[in-house]
C-alpha cells in the first residue's frame, strides 16, 4: 500500500472495505496496511463503530505524542538547573543588575516549560519564540563569547503551529552541537513566510556536527543525542504532512528544517488567543 511510505498506521487509519471472504486476502489486506477490514453485506451501524474506534485511536495517539513532548520539555535536566542558579549567584557578586536580567528569564523559562498550553494541539510562532529567547538568553550569559546567537526573522511574522516544535531543535544545536566544540561556535534560527499559507524555519549550528553512521538513526525513539526529534517529526507530519529535513556535516555543523503548511481555514494566531481568553 503506497500510502504506507509516508504514512503510519496511527498517522493515517484505513478501513478496507472489501466482500472477500478468504482468509488470504484478509491477510495480504492487512499485510498491506489496513488498521481493520469490513466485509460486505454490513450493517450502517458497524460500520460507523469501526470508523469511531479508528477516529478515537488517532486521536488517542496524537494527544499521547503532545503529553510526550510536555513531558521531555518539564523534565528540565538537573546540570542545567545547577549552571543557571550557580551563574546566577556569581552575578550577585558581579553584575546584579545582569542576575536580575537572567533571573527573570529563568523564570519566564521555566513557566512555559510547564505551561498547559504545551499539551494543547496548537500554538503560535510568537509564543515558542519567548521561551526560545529566554533560553538563549541564559545560555549566552553562561557561554559568554563561546555562544553567538543569531536570528534571521520575517518582520512581524506569526503564525500557528504545534507547541515546543522549534525550541527542542534550538536546545538540541547549543546542547549537542555548539557547547561540544573548542571554542563554541554559533546557533542561527531563521523564519520566513514563503507564501500565504507556507512557511520555513531553518535551526543551524557550526557545532560539532553528527556522522553519516548516527545521522540515520536521528529520529529513532532511542536516539539519545536528541532532544524529542522522533516525536517532533511526527506531529509534523500529523500537522501538515511533511517532515523534518536533517543535514550535518562532523566538525562543520548541522541544519534542521521544517516546512509548515497551513490550510486556508486555518484559524490565525490572533484568533487562537481569543479561544484562550474565552
Amino acid at each position: 500500500m503506497k500510502i504506507r511510505e509516508r504514512f503510519s498506521m496511527v498517522d493515517l487509519p484505513v478501513l478496507i472495505i472489501t466482500a472477500a471472504i478468504i482468509g488470504h486476502d484478509k491477510y495480504k489486506a492487512f499485510h498491506a496496511g489496513a488498521n481493520d477490514i469490513l466485509q460486505k453485506p454490513y450493517h450502517y451501524s458497524e460500520f460507523m463503530a469501526r470508523i469511531q474506534n479508528l477516529i478515537m485511536m488517532k486521536h488517542t495517539a496524537n494527544q499521547a505524542t503532545r503529553m510526550e513532548m510536555a513531558f521531555l520539555q518539564s523534565q528540565i535536566k538537573p546540570h542545567f538547573l545547577y549552571n543557571v542558579l550557580n551563574t546566577i549567584i556569581s552575578l550577585t557578586h558581579l553584575d546584579i543588575e545582569k542576575a536580575r536580567e537572567v533571573t527573570e528569564e529563568f523564570t519566564n523559562y521555566l513557566r512555559m516549560s510547564f505551561d498547559f498550553q504545551n499539551t494543547s494541539a496548537i500554538s503560535s510562532f510568537r509564543h515558542e519564540l519567548s521561551i526560545i529567547n529566554s533560553y538563549l538568553s541564559i545560555e549566552k550569559t553562561r557561554f559568554g563569547n563561546r555562544l553567538e546567537v543569531l536570528l534571521d526573522l520575517d518582520e512581524d511574522i506569526d503564525f500557528i503551529l504545534p507547541p515546543l516544535m522549534i525550541q527542542p531543535l534550538v536546545e538540541n544545536a547549543v546542547l549537542h552541537g555548539v557547547s561540544k566544540k573548542r571554542g563554541g561556535g554559533w546557533i542561527k534560527l531563521t523564519a520566513k513566510k514563503q507564501s500565504k499559507n507556507e512557511y520555513y524555519i531553518n535551526v543551524e549550528d557550526n557545532g560539532a556536527g553528527i556522522t553519516p553512521e548516527k545521522q540515520k538513526d536521528l529520529l529513532s525513539a532511542d536516539f539519545d543525542r536528541s532532544v524529542g526529534l522522533k516525536n517532533i517529526n511526527q506531529r509534523l507530519k500529523h500537522f501538515c504532512g511533511s517532515e523534518l529535513m536533517i543535514s550535518s556535516t562532523p566538525d562543520a555543523g548541522t541544519s534542521v528544517s521544517m516546512l509548515i503548511h497551513l490550510a486556508e481555514t486555518t484559524e490565525s494566531p490572533a484568533e487562537l488567543k481569543d479561544t484562550e481568553r474565552t
